[in-house]
């Protein structure tokens, strides 16, 4: 056995671990990700003496370790997006000797951050800012209530902690009774015997908060105190083996019984020590780029631009051990300066579609545009991602792109076995990369009569333009319809006839309605859906606001005419014959559906078959299918 369990710490004794970095955490860690309700929640079992489970730790001696592999600083200020990357230590062949957490990163960070630290997360019912902004993620201290405990709490906690601002704290604690205590506070207490505990700590700290006569007080008090300072609640096994791959093999198992490893962490553990250089920080920056930049503002995971990677060098992208090795991290970083540059640029051409971070109703679904992008050469031999925004070049290259891609977002083509679909379209987009245009029509041909079948039917369809203003394909469903839309400019979704006027006292008011026409005209599924919506940019969207549409088209001098709804001039765009302008544009916009998208030919296929991703590439495809 390289390892055996030592004698066990006191809270207080592991944060001064962490505050003095003798306690580390190894590149293989996946970042924080315990909400302030676990957080609490542990709290909660500590004071009720219920276990939290032991700790590994891994004993770092060996100085080649030292310099080879890359540790990490406990979490401090933790923000939500904003600050959720440990800090990288530097750590040479001669530093010191110190623990790395092997399983536990996660309890001790939360001790660490309720005892001495802060954690922020966004207000409820506001959006996420592009950049770090405290009055929309306020830092919170840890405090607990010390004068009742928690009654019929559907968290089934027992003592009523609470992650408050400062501005929060001073609204709950009056000037008589001072009873929300700060964690922060406990730590600093004084270390002393036991039999002072109370005499020293306890009944001076109630007696300044007025609730010396309060005995849930003095007994929580007395409690948290012998939690944090006095027992040995640390309990830890440590390992001492400098061997990389069996501590490797040790932390996959250790952590394969909680929450699983997402992809990027086992990867993270080769690819952080064959970096030259900060690989977290560079993908770091990478996801702040987009997310940030203006325009953009797509949140994505370390997991997407390592599987994307992954898929970029041609590599397999499935979640397997023998996938990670040294040699695929020093191709990824070789060409990472591309796959840089070809993320960004798949995801300015994704805005430029007119989805945006709201309708992306898939991320994986922009891979294979990222791969095509990267692996496509155009007329000069470069890579498409170079000149595909250029909007004097590549129409066809995006209007080719942005069909595949509204219908897969529609289809919901990756909502199961991403990684399987990656992987086999990747096969169909590689074969046919002399065709002069993305592939689209022999991806459609490769996924026929398949579970991922991309053509639409009739019923798809009609429920297509069902689709209700708000809801998150309703946009990609108006630029599918839509291609002509100008790829400069920002769109709003709006009413032709102004929501405003369905309401049933407007319609009852106005006397010239039967009974059946209300009900037609209340339906929100008529007003409120895509044969009543529609794309307008800013001038235009400006110019109508809330005016009947019939007096909009003929008094704006933006040239907009019933043309651009697709129906001609004998349909009335009076409100009174609203129900005749539902039925034909309906109508013209479900013949545009079928204009763009590929139809199932429902005589010939009755139903779909499922098809086996994961053995794709074993499968026999016609030749002729894959190649021009």
């Amino acid at each position: 056995m390289s390892g055996q369990y030592e004698k066990p710490l006191t809270i207080k004794e592991a944060v001064n671990a962490i505050q003095s970095n003798d306690f580390l955490l190894p590149a293989i860690q996946r970042k924080f990700v315990w909400t302030s309700n676990q957080i609490s929640q542990l709290f909660d079992s500590v004071l009720r003496g219920y276990p939290i489970n032991s700790f590994m730790m891994w004993e770092i001696t060996d100085s080649e370790i030292k310099k080879n592999y890359k540790f990490y600083e406990f979490l401090t200020k933790y923000c939500q997006r904003f600050n959720e990357e440990n800090p990288h230590i530097e750590i040479n062949a001669s530093s010191k000797n110190f623990k790395a957490i092997i399983d536990g990163q996660q309890r001790l960070t939360s001790l660490y951050i309720g005892l001495c630290s802060t954690y922020a997360y966004k207000q409820p019912r506001v959006w996420w800012p592009t950049a770090y902004d405290e009055s929309v993620l306020p830092p919170r201290k840890l405090y607990l209530d010390l004068s009742q405990p928690l009654e019929d709490d559907e968290s089934m906690m027992h003592y009523n902690f609470k992650f408050l601002t400062d501005t929060q704290f001073k609204q709950l604690n009056s000037a008589d009774v001072k009873n929300w205590l700060c964690l922060h506070d406990v730590l600093n207490m004084p270390n002393v015997d036991l039999a002072d505990a109370i005499l020293k700590v306890v009944f001076p700290e109630l007696a300044r908060r007025n609730l010396s006569t309060n005995s849930f007080a003095s007994e929580t008090l007395l409690k948290l105190y012998m939690a944090v300072h006095k027992e040995q609640l640390i309990h830890y096994f440590n390992e001492k083996s400098q061997e990389v791959d069996h501590v490797l093999d040790v932390f996959i198992r250790t952590n394969s019984g909680g929450t699983k490893l997402a992809f990027s962490d086992l990867l993270m553990s080769i690819a952080v020590a064959n970096w030259n250089g900060d690989f977290r920080k560079e993908i770091e920056n990478l996801t702040n780029w987009i997310y940030q930049s203006q325009d953009l503002g797509f949140y994505i995971e370390r997991d997407w631009i390592l599987k994307t990677a992954l898929m970029l060098i041609d590599e397999d992208v499935r979640f397997k051990v023998k996938n990670f090795t040294t040699e695929r991290v020093q191709q990824i970083q070789t060409q990472w300066e591309q796959i840089k540059d070809c993320i960004k640029e798949t995801f300015k051409l994704i805005r430029k579609f007119g989805v945006n971070a709201q309708s992306l109703t898939s991320k994986n679904a922009v891979i294979p545009i990222c791969y095509y992008l990267y692996q496509k050469r155009d007329e000069f031999g470069q890579p498409l991602y170079l000149t595909i925004n250029d909007l004097s070049k590549q129409i066809e290259q995006r209007e080719k792109i942005s069909q595949w891609f509204y219908m897969v977002l529609l289809k919901g083509v990756f909502g199961g076995q991403a990684d399987s679909i990656i992987s086999s379209m990747r096969r169909v987009i590689r074969t046919n990369l002399l065709d002069p245009l993305f592939p689209l029509e022999k991806i459609i041909k490769a996924y026929e009569a398949t579970n991922k079948d991309l053509r639409f039917d009739d019923t798809y369809i009609e429920n297509m333009l069902n689709i209700q203003y708000g809801e998150v394909r309703c946009r990609t469903v108006l630029h599918l319809l839509f291609p002509e839309l100008k790829a400069t400019e920002i769109f709003h979704i709006d009413h032709l006839h102004p929501q405003t006027l369905f309401a049933k006292k407007n319609l009852v008011n106005q006397g010239d309605f039967t009974d059946e026409q209300i009900a037609f005209y209340v339906n929100a599924n008529h007003w409120n859906s895509i044969a009543n919506l529609h794309l307008l940019n800013d001038s235009l969207n400006l110019s109508k606001n809330s005016q009947p549409l019939e007096s909009w088209i003929k008094n704006n001098t933006c040239g907009f005419s019933n043309k651009d709804l697709l129906i001609d001039d004998t349909i009335s765009l009076g409100f009174t014959d609203f129900e005749d302008f539902y039925k034909a544009r309906r109508q013209a916009l479900k013949q545009r559906f079928v204009e763009r998208v590929y139809i199932q030919d429902a005589q010939k296929e009755t139903k779909s078959v499922d098809l086996d991703l994961d053995n794709f590439d074993d499968l026999e495809v016609d030749d002729d299918l894959l190649i021009a």
